[in-house]
């Protein structure tokens, strides 16, 4: 599992493993088949490796259940499905050593979901370019409540990495 240490927060792309998983099985954990094109354009945010494709890459879309990967509880209504660009090919992970990937904090309003241990969610908090992104999760996780934040795209709803405690 890759995810790095910042002050006490611990931010996680989607693992390593599950990645090897979905690319060996050949479709996602939604039945739909893992059907490669080249990003002619570059700019879209991986979920894998927490950062933006660059032009010519080979990326997937795939389907992900982010609140079922983190608790082992059955999610019931919060157990969202959504769709995620990845790379087609094996990458490193995040390798970022230490905080919010900051291409992502310099050009994407991005919503912090609370949510508890069973998977419900307790709360949220928007954040907009220029906003200390570590911050305002660091502020979430201060309630021993929360047991992780999930980051979603302001505008298209989509899951775009886990924050933990360290």
């Amino acid at each position: 599992m890759t995810s790095n240490a910042l002050g006490g927060l611990r931010i996680q792309a989607i693992p390593l493993g599950t990645m090897r998983r979905l690319r060996s099985q050949g479709y996602d954990d939604h039945g739909h088949p893992w059907v490669r094109r080249v990003d002619r354009e570059g700019g879209a945010p991986l979920r894998c490796c927490l950062r933006d494709s660059l032009a010519g890459e080979g990326i997937v879309l795939i389907s992900y259940a982010p609140v079922r990967a983190a608790v082992t509880v059955d999610a019931g209504a919060y157990d969202e499905v959504g769709p995620v660009f990845v790379h087609e090919d094996p990458c490193d992970g995040y390798v970022d050593q230490g905080r919010y990937p900051t291409d992502w904090a310099r050009v994407r309003p991005q919503v912090l979901r609370a949510y508890r241990a069973d998977g419900s969610i307790a709360d949220g908090v928007r954040v907009t370019p220029g906003d200390d992104y570590d911050a305002a999760a660091r502020e979430l996780l201060s309630d021993t409540d929360i047991a992780f934040l999930h980051a979603r795209n302001v505008i298209f709803g989509c899951y775009m990495l886990e924050i933990l405690r360290a």
